[in-house]
């Protein structure tokens, strides 16, 4: 007798649970995507003890007949294709035919439905199993049960969390499709509270709303980009709104929510210089994406999907969140001081005159007068800009040689010295090298740097990469390169240590962003170290020119690894606090 055989169906239904159902969340997923396949205008889900225990979706779809009721737990069986041709331009969310049949085979289910007429059908399920079918009133729709999640796989019931961590899972899942969704209506029940009531909405705006809070909602903004076939449209949070996870980034292609790891990496590049390392934005972005150019047939879950142009994607979203942070203009922009204003704080001196140190490395000479007008970037574009005041700043002391306190119209800011440095000479460095004006200097002594196998393979593939960012780099044996030239804005005290780091970054970026990424990282460092520092004395002409020159730049707000700039005392809360009000 030969060794291959066929598994019993049973057995293969479970191997395939495993791909499918991981957790409660998982059969959440499946069941409300089967419901918005068929059309619901409202969909009720209703939990115990996480889900392991008991799950209900209820929704008034389009509902089935008995015969398709029964068809529907064999596997491979779907409404959504029929031929292999449709998997070129698939528009529904399920279309495997494996979820009904996998979530049984681990399971007790009930599944009660009607397509509108008198009388509906019941099928009742046992470890894939069918124990019954029978006549049931039920209204046009479906309701699925799913009771003792894994009873009879232990193995996989243990590794499931407390009752309230998987509850926030499929409260989470259903919040991915509810945003996708705007249109209908879901709730929530877990052990009979109510945790999420959110009615129709009008679109993706309004259901955001509903998701984000009052709080949260109104510090989003609109992300909107279309190149060629693709578009991209969305909310998305500035350098003020984060978190310490990247939960809710939640990413939608043609209505589908998914993980896709470029696309995460697009809004870290364009959220690099903005939000501190280990902060994450909050957005929600659809890609709009001709079904053609999407494969959806690559994860059993369907939580992954391929590009047809994957570059392009990722360009496309970078760019539209960059669009639209750019927009978002922060508390201040620069105006003319006014004579109350500038008072407090000493004129400059005649020109050709000269009073203290001389400016510090990198620094633009200190205006001889008054800030004046300068023109700032996307003011008159609406959406962010729009959020915030033009009002004026008149640095007015350094704290700890540290902080500079400025006076403004409507309170106190106090601003950190070496990130807003830091931010001008990153802006003024990479609009250098955009121009394609970099400066190098030549090492009077070329330094040697040892490297990994893997930093030295990175090296020889981004060679003229470099070359082009003003690196001259040469190998010296398999672990050693020989730098003699680097770009005149780079401290060569930090030289050894930027040449390994960038490398490190060749090695996981360099085939999404290339040059672009390369470029934003050895300028995001040597203005870090080219600014000032704390604990660094500076004269009212040096604060002047720090403050004038931080609020014409892109994003004054953080520095360029996305540390705050500012920090603002409203002199509404100066005067709660000292009982003026």
């Amino acid at each position: 007798m030969g060794t291959i055989r066929i598994l019993e169906p049973n057995v293969a239904n479970q191997i395939a649970a495993g791909e499918v159902v991981e957790r409660p969340a998982s059969v959440v997923k499946e069941l409300l995507e089967n419901a918005l396949d068929a059309g619901a205008s409202r969909v009720d889900v209703s939990v115990e003890g996480g889900g392991a225990d008991r799950i209900a979706v209820a929704d008034d779809g389009s509902g089935m007949e008995r015969d398709d009721a029964l068809l529907a737990f064999e596997r491979h069986a779907t409404s959504k294709i029929r031929s292999a041709a449709d998997l070129q331009a698939i528009g529904s969310y399920g279309f495997r035919g494996e979820a009904l049949p996998s979530i049984a085979s681990v399971s007790r289910l009930t599944l009660t439905t009607s397509t509108g007429g008198a009388q509906g059908t019941r099928v009742r399920l046992r470890t894939g199993r069918v124990l019954a079918v029978e006549p049931a009133p039920h209204p046009r729709g479906t309701t699925v049960e799913v009771e003792g999640l894994f009873h009879n796989a232990p193995a996989r019931r243990k590794f499931l969390r407390s009752a309230a961590t998987e509850a926030a899972h499929l409260t989470a899942i259903l919040t991915r499709i509810a945003a996708a969704r705007p249109g209908i209506a879901f709730s929530l029940k877990s052990g009979g509270r109510d945790l999420v009531s959110w009615p129709a909405a009008s679109d993706y705006r309004e259901r955001v709303a509903q998701i984000a809070g009052r709080t949260d909602a109104p510090r989003l903004v609109a992300v909107e980009r279309r190149v060629a076939t693709m578009r991209v449209i969305g909310l998305a949070s500035g350098p003020s709104l984060s978190r310490s996870t990247s939960s809710d980034q939640n990413l939608f292609v043609n209505g589908r929510p998914i993980r896709d790891r470029r696309l995460l990496h697009s809004i870290q590049a364009a959220y690099a210089t903005l939000l501190p390392r280990g902060r994450y934005p909050v957005l929600y972005l659809f890609l709009e994406i001709p079904a053609e150019e999407v494969d959806v047939n690559v994860h059993p879950a369907k939580a992954e999907v391929r590009f047809l142009k994957p570059a392009a994607v990722h360009d496309l979203v970078r760019d539209a969140l960059l669009e639209a942070l750019g927009v978002s203009r922060p508390f201040y922009r620069l105006a003319p001081f006014r004579a109350g204003v500038a008072e407090s704080f000493p004129a400059g001196p005649p020109r050709g005159a000269s009073i203290g140190p001389p400016p510090a490395e990198g620094m633009a000479p200190p205006p001889a007068g008054p800030i004046a007008d300068r023109p700032v970037a996307g003011g008159d574009r609406t959406a962010g800009a729009a959020l915030f005041e033009a009002v004026s700043m008149a640095p007015l002391a350094q704290f700890r040689d540290t902080y500079i306190l400025a006076s403004a119209p409507d309170g106190l800011v106090i601003v950190d010295q070496h990130a807003a440095h830091e931010r001008v000479l990153y802006e003024r460095f990479m609009a250098q090298s955009r121009a394609g004006r970099i400066a190098t200097q030549r090492l009077l002594f070329p330094a040697t740097v040892e490297v990994a196998p893997a930093e030295h393979l990175a090296f020889m593939e981004s060679r003229a990469a470099l070359e082009e960012l003003g690196f001259g780099i040469a190998p010296f044996g398999d672990d050693t390169l020989v730098v003699d030239e680097i770009p005149a804005f780079v401290p060569s005290g930090a030289m050894a240590r930027l040449v390994r780091e960038l490398l490190r970054e060749i090695l996981e970026w360099s085939r999404v962003e290339g040059i672009d990424r390369l470029r934003q990282r050895i300028i995001a460092t040597a203005a870090c170290h080219a600014a000032v520092t704390a604990n660094h004395p500076l004269d009212a002409p040096r604060m002047r020119a720090i403050v004038s020159d931080l609020m014409i730049t892109d994003m004054p707000m953080t520095c360029p690894h996305g540390r705050p700039v500012l920090l603002r005392l409203s002199l509404e809360h100066l005067e709660r606090e000292f009982h003026r009000k």
